[in-house]
């Protein structure tokens, strides 16, 4: 299961340091410790080392800093997803454990306080929609997969059955967000083998 690793070329967040992604790190640095409300744009300005001005021609409003940092940490698992269906090589069991591996190392990848953000009461709002989006589509794909590996081995679930147990195995993966927030020593190798795992078990395959 390391495979996957060397493969992955975006990780859940980048690290760079234009003046965006200064403005994204700064804003998640702050939003996770003040709040979204409590934190204001000349706030994230001076955190990032930038003059306020400079931050809005990055960002037209504080929402939008925060809908990207959602939206950054989900685009890179459905590039990874469609490079696994163009391999006639993998079984359905082998792309989902390839799969797994590649969007929880993402995680560990990313901004750390990015993990608390999605949970934020502001974030249910509209203009978080394509966050909302994505997110939606990603749980489809874990369900997409699943029913794949089910299916392969003999064992096709119902469509209430394949729902019920996607989501299970969706928020063991997004759980290990909180999980990563809360524990500074919590390991990459570890959380996927452990998560895999589980949810495999789930699926009793």
């Amino acid at each position: 299961m390391t495979g996957a690793t060397e493969e992955q070329a975006a990780p859940r967040g980048r690290r760079s340091t234009t003046g965006r992604e200064r403005i994204l790190q700064a804003a998640a640095e702050l939003f996770a410790a003040r709040g979204f409300a409590a934190t204001s744009t000349r706030d994230i300005a001076q955190r990032a080392g930038i003059r306020q001005p400079s931050l809005y021609a990055h960002f037209a409003l504080k929402s939008d800093i925060l809908c990207e940092l959602l939206v950054e940490t989900l685009r890179p698992p459905f590039e990874y997803a469609a490079k696994l269906r163009d391999d006639p090589e993998l079984t359905a069991r082998d792309r989902l454990i390839r799969f797994l591996d590649f969007d929880i190392r993402g995680l560990f990848a990313g901004r750390r306080a990015v993990a608390v953000l999605s949970v934020l009461p502001e974030v249910r709002g509209e203009e978080f929609g394509e966050a909302h989006r994505l997110r939606r589509e990603l749980r489809e794909l874990y369900g997409r997969l699943i029913g794949d590996v089910l299916e392969q081995a003999g064992k096709p679930a119902g469509e209430d059955s394949l729902r019920s147990i996607t989501a299970i195995a969706f928020t063991l993966v997004e759980g290990i967000n909180l999980r990563r927030y809360e524990d500074l020593r919590l390991d990459a190798d570890r959380t996927v083998r452990d998560t895999t795992a589980a949810i495999l078990r789930i699926l009793e395959v």
